[in-house]
């Protein structure tokens, strides 16, 4: 085996990179199920704890577009994967955590950008719906618990102009940062990866909703989530 394994080389950022990503989506927690009597109560678990960012129920498709060129305001590469359903599609939290950017993006039109509770991992959603993209109570410095609803798919973007549908097919653009130093943040020194493979395991994951607010037709989680498994 030594020799087999001798002229292997091994670099600690695989190790960190590996990590920071699966750190966030492993361990304990507790979720809410139903009884026999109509109430719920909450089991801890051991195991997948992160969602993925299509509530259940709801239909989409995708491919590995990461990489793809892209050329409104410049030519640049996709860093991210395209999830594409219908516009209202409730979007959901991968992981807890705060939210860090909310509003208006020329590219990414209404978007929503979430960092972990450790600051290693920044989850980017962008293209939400015109005139209603974001959940209740959703704003900047809103602690959200993975599964949490936090939007709705639209078709934004593309646009100086706030609020303009500029994208040509509706869809939620995903994208993953790793942050291992604060100066990587909103320069050239980001990391973004390619999340597509992430996306296919987070399909055993799905969050459940139910309409909420028949007034505003917003949309939360069914079964309540806790962190510690508690």
């Amino acid at each position: 085996m030594e020799d087999l394994c001798s002229d292997l080389k091994f670099y600690d950022y695989y190790f960190e990179s590996y990590s920071a990503v699966l750190n966030g989506f492993i361990g304990n927690f507790s979720v809410e199920q139903d009884l026999e009597d109509g109430s719920k109560e909450f089991v801890s678990k051991y195991g997948v704890k992160a969602f993925l960012p299509i509530a259940k129920n709801y239909s989409f498709s995708h491919y590995d577009d990461f990489g793809n060129s892209r050329s409104y305001g410049f030519k640049r590469t996709h860093l991210g994967n395209d999830l594409m359903g219908s516009i209202g599609t409730p979007i959901i939290a991968v992981e807890s955590g705060v939210v860090y950017h909310i509003g208006w993006n020329q590219y990414g039109g209404w978007r929503i950008g979430i960092r972990s509770f450790d600051g290693k991992r920044y989850y980017y959603y962008a293209h939400l719906r015109k005139n209603h993209p974001y959940a209740e109570n959703i704003e900047e410095g809103t602690v959200v618990k993975a599964g949490d609803v936090i939007g709705y798919m639209g078709m934004t973007g593309y646009s100086i102009k706030e609020n303009v549908n500029n994208i040509n097919v509706p869809h939620l653009h995903f994208g993953l940062q790793l942050v291992f130093d604060e100066s990587q943040l909103d320069s050239h020194n980001e990391i973004w990866i390619d999340v597509y493979q992430i996306v296919e395991f987070l399909k055993r994951n799905r969050s459940s909703v139910v309409l909420s607010n028949k007034d505003s037709k917003d949309y939360s989680r069914r079964y309540d989530f806790s962190e510690d498994g508690g």
